[in-house]
């Protein structure tokens, strides 16, 4: 259930802000600019921090950052589209990360670990 949680609601809260917020701020070039940008830096990072891992639930939690970091760039690009796809991506990412948390869990306790 926590993992469900985790996956489903808590870390999406921020990105369902910058969906709302959207629509009233699509005309500044800064906002678009500052989402892509930052969004594309997270993505990066957190996906070389996840192939640095070793642990199942870090791997997990920064391929997480990762994706909510091209969630973000997304955003950024304004268009109507554009925020269909992040709309759809959140709820894939939500209902594949809910699971893989859940299986790293069954993993853990059958083999006693979660190292790779």
């Amino acid at each position: 259930v926590s993992a469900y949680l985790h996956a489903a609601a808590m870390v999406k809260a921020g990105i369902f802000l910058l969906m709302r917020f959207t629509p009233a701020f699509a005309e500044l070039p800064l906002w678009n600019f500052t989402l892509i940008t930052f969004g594309l830096v997270t993505a990066v990072i957190g996906a070389v921090f996840a192939l640095q891992q070793h642990d199942l639930k870090e791997l997990a939690a920064y391929s997480t950052v990762s994706q909510l970091g091209l969630l973000v760039a997304v955003i950024g690009v304004g268009t109507e589209a554009a925020l269909v796809a992040a709309a759809v991506h959140t709820l894939a990412h939500a209902l594949f990360k809910a699971s893989l948390f859940m299986v790293v869990g069954v993993v853990d306790h059958q083999a006693h670990t979660r190292d790779l």
